[in-house]
């Protein structure tokens, strides 16, 4: 039996399929400091009273992996019992995903409002 060796055809499937995989963006870019229509016609107070609103919504209360009791637990029972139990590290990992999505535009809006506040000079008072 005559079979093709793997190595031209993986790297022949490979090579078709990095086009698509470089469109995707796969890191995060910068946050454009440039403020919204509304924001420019906010105040320095405005804007700290803003900026402290938004401080809350940036703080993440989910512990990390290895702060994670259940993480220990779904290791333990995955090993001692059934390897469905690690399916918990995926599930984890969904809720850090949904985490970041929800600070991430936060620390953007306070990045914009903190460069708008260092063009209108308000830490000079």
């Amino acid at each position: 039996m005559n079979l093709p060796q793997p190595g031209p055809m993986l790297l022949i499937i490979l090579l078709t399929q990095t086009t698509p995989l470089l469109a995707v963006e796969m890191f995060r870019q910068p946050a454009s400091p440039t403020p919204y229509p509304g924001e420019e016609l906010m105040s320095c107070i405005e804007l700290e009273q803003e900026m402290a609103q938004l401080t809350p919504l940036t703080y993440s209360y989910k512990p990390g992996f290895y702060e994670n009791p259940y993480q220990g637990a779904a290791v333990m029972a995955g090993t001692l019992s059934a390897p469905v139990f690690y399916l918990y590290a995926a599930y984890d990992y969904l809720l850090d995903y949904r985490e970041s999505s929800r600070i991430l535009p936060t620390q953007d809006r306070l990045e914009r409002l903190r460069h708008l506040k260092a063009q209108k000079h308000c830490f000079e008072n």
